[in-house]
């Protein structure tokens, strides 16, 4: 215990020692001018038209849904479970998955019974094939048959279903340089002055090259390109019919860091580091950052301007995301996803599930979000649907990179209803249609399934699982802080 006050101590002194005096700088005029561009693009996103009709068959009974979280709260403690099953324990394991699914998952009603089924039966086949199946090799066939799932949070023996993607940029290309230019008749590549018309087969080029704001207002750009391949180079043609190859190179991230809390000034504008989501609570060792995390929410709004980092923020508590931006705003907000819960919050049975001791109380997360109910199993917040941005004085810089995950992306999404603030980085991880609410092992392999009840859905060209939420300007990781410092010089 005393040890533990020490460290307690010795980060809070930290905080205070590594605070320079801040100053109400005014925002330089670079960004003033580009946030005109910014607030306009922000303002032009449409949300998906709530998709409550796929919903209304998933209705669960009280039976079948407390059934399901039964199961799940009896096998949250991790079991040794055996190296191989019986065929008929391999089945059952089964069918206590898709019976959990059905009545448990956010995103069950989007892809629909009849998919759901036909995996089973998929997985059942395989299963009947032999009298005995290792837990590894069953793990691997529900982890095959339910690949159609796109969701980060989805998990089976603490392994995503799907490979997470890689950025790659153009080799040896700094931000300062002006790689690539944007005239009226298309993008030029400023090494050879020539005019693009594609890029890897494709004529999209705005896929490929991302904006880049420079010192003196104007911008370029430079290539990037998402795979989950390897990629060594990517074939440029020009509109004289001449081709380049660009050499590719993966983009470097910030160093991780195990603060979980940094405060200080750049270029005397106030800066704030989070690494985790953790909401304040008495009992909790951490309630400290979250506190002070919180607290500056309402000192960055009243400043011209101020920096957020959600670099190397996986997430964890979405109250914490929640509380942040209505404190920053002094409203409640709403992002531009949709989400839906699918739980009978209003059963009094169900309420007594509702632990205000737990990091993510279901009872706390409806006080702070702005869920409805909609019918007896499905509240729904609804997206951002006004044509302008919500008023701010203050202008706000949040920078990204591709590890700012799940509620790190949730208080992005909010943020990018109000207007003067300015997202720079990388795309995030698209840790955002899913959840993580619910985690248990199977009762007879001790095979460990997660996956949570909510569902977000986004508009695609904003934000897409796996591939996240782009930048208002594209900078690695690794650079971000520096551009930073010589934007606001």
């Amino acid at each position: 215990m005393t040890r533990k006050l020490w460290v307690c101590l010795c980060c809070l002194l930290c905080l205070s020692a590594c605070t320079v005096k801040e100053t109400d700088k005014k925002v330089p005029q670079v960004l003033q001018e580009y946030k005109k561009h910014v607030n306009a693009a922000h303002a032009q996103i449409i949300p998906n038209p709530i998709q409550t009709d796929v919903f209304s068959p998933y209705a669960n009974s009280s039976e079948e849904y407390y059934q399901a979280m039964d199961y799940v709260i009896t096998h949250g403690a991790k079991t040794n479970g055996e190296e191989s099953v019986t065929q008929k324990e391999a089945l059952q394991d089964v069918e206590d998955v898709f019976f959990t699914l059905k009545a448990l998952y956010g995103k069950y009603p989007i892809y629909g019974d009849a998919r759901f089924q036909e995996a089973k039966q998929m997985v059942d086949k395989q299963i009947k094939k032999y009298a005995k199946i290792k837990k590894a090799a069953l793990g691997e066939v529900l982890r095959k048959q339910l690949s159609f799932i796109e969701d980060v949070h989805f998990q089976i023996d603490f392994e995503p279903l799907h490979k997470s993607y890689t950025m790659y940029c153009e080799q040896g290309v700094h931000y300062q340089k002006k790689a690539y230019v944007k005239k009226e008749d298309g993008y030029y590549d400023q090494s050879n002055q020539k005019r693009i018309v594609r890029i890897h087969k494709d004529a999209d080029h705005a896929a490929y090259l991302k904006p880049v704001l420079h010192k003196d207002g104007n911008t370029s750009y430079q290539l990037f390109y998402q795979s989950r391949k390897n990629i060594t180079h990517l074939s440029m043609r020009y509109a004289d019919g001449s081709e380049r190859m660009v050499a590719m190179e993966k983009v470097e991230k910030m160093k991780r860091r195990e603060d979980i809390l940094a405060e200080r000034t750049v270029q005397g504008i106030p800066y704030l580091h989070i690494t985790k989501m953790i909401y304040p609570r008495a009992s909790d060792t951490y309630a400290q950052y979250a506190e002070i995390f919180l607290a500056r929410a309402t000192k960055f709004s009243q400043k011209p301007l101020a920096i957020l980092d959600l670099r190397g923020n996986p997430g964890g508590n979405a109250m914490l995301s929640y509380a942040w931006s209505h404190s920053y705003a002094k409203q409640r907000l709403n992002g531009y996803g949709t989400r839906m819960l699918r739980l009978p919050l209003h059963e009094r049975k169900f309420k007594q599930l509702m632990d205000e001791e737990t990091d993510q109380s279901l009872a706390s997360l409806l006080k702070d979000a702005n869920y409805q109910k909609y019918d007896n199993s499905l509240y729904i917040e609804e997206p951002y649907v006004e044509k302008k941005l919500i008023k701010n004085k203050s202008m706000l810089l949040v920078l990204q990179d591709e590890t700012s995950a799940s509620a790190s992306e949730m208080l992005m999404d909010e943020l990018h209803t109000m207007e003067n603030v300015i997202f720079i980085g990388m795309p995030s991880a698209g840790a955002i249609s899913g959840s993580a609410m619910s985690s248990f092992y199977l009762d007879k392999s001790g095979l460990q399934i997660m996956f949570g009840n909510l569902y977000g859905d986004f508009p695609e060209a904003y934000a897409s699982e796996y591939q996240g939420i782009a930048p208002d300007i594209w900078i690695q990781g690794k650079d971000v802080l520096n551009y930073v410092k010589e934007l606001l010089k």
